[in-house]
């Protein structure tokens, strides 16, 4: 994954690892429809073909006057300097991750995933740490490179090294679609607002090779008072049973 899709979506992402994993061996084949019908005998009735079911047609996407609107999005994100959620993630495979996100601008932000995921990912405001406590492994990143500098910069920009290639509104909500400037085939990230009032709802993450993963945020709380050490990773903690 290239550099701006990790800066992007690396908190999305890092987690993906334990969900790779296989959950089983067993697997259930399903016949192929010209094989099904060979089964049937010429003697039996056909069945009468099921009435449809009426389709119902999608709200109708509302254009609107982009540069307002990032605007108001980069006003809305920029007040706010303390933020704690419950976060859902959603692999491209459907698997799905749950967590805790702590942030607090400029440059710390914390996500912390449930078990069975053994993944902290720590921004301490100078570089972001990931570690993986099954392993017992870390990796860690300047934060220019994550998606902290980005959610959690001091001064949040839709533009300039950014370019948003379409902004939309349907269902009450508010998308923003941004791709980076220089590399627009490198991948894109979907911003999901709740509207009047903006309230930010998660994003999607696409890389290069069009594989999304999704966060969705939940009971989302801003202008909390937040611990210091959220923000700080010791090493010494991967030797410690954190999970048991």
């Amino acid at each position: 994954m290239n550099r701006w899709v990790l800066a992007l979506g690396m908190l999305a992402a890092a987690g993906s690892m334990w969900l790779l994993a296989p959950t089983g061996t067993g697997r259930t084949l399903a016949p192929g429809i010209s094989e099904a019908q060979a089964q049937t005998p010429p003697s039996q009735t056909p069945r009468k073909p099921r009435r449809r079911t009426e389709e119902t047609t999608p709200a109708p996407v509302v254009p609107t006057d982009a540069q307002a609107e990032i605007q108001r999005v980069e006003q809305y994100l920029n007040s706010i300097q303390t933020l704690q959620a419950r976060f859902t993630q959603t692999g491209s495979d459907g698997r799905v991750a749950h967590g805790t996100l702590s942030l607090q601008r400029p440059g710390r932000m914390r996500f912390e995933y449930d078990p069975p995921a053994t993944i902290l990912i720590v921004a301490d405001g100078s570089q972001v740490t990931m570690a993986d406590f099954k392993d017992r492994s870390m990796s860690q990143w300047p934060i220019g490179w994550t998606a902290a500098s980005f959610l959690a910069a001091d001064r949040v920009r839709l533009s300039g090294d950014l370019t948003a290639t379409g902004v939309t509104r349907a269902a009450g909500e508010l998308r923003i679609t941004l791709v980076q400037t220089k590399r627009p085939q490198e991948g894109r990230v979907e911003l999901v607002l709740a509207d009047e009032p903006l309230l930010l709802k998660g994003w999607t993450v696409w890389d290069s090779r069009n594989v999304p993963v999704s966060i969705t945020l939940n009971n989302l709380h801003t202008g909390v008072t937040l611990s210091r050490d959220l923000f700080r990773f010791d090493e010494s903690k991967l030797r410690r049973d954190r999970f048991q």
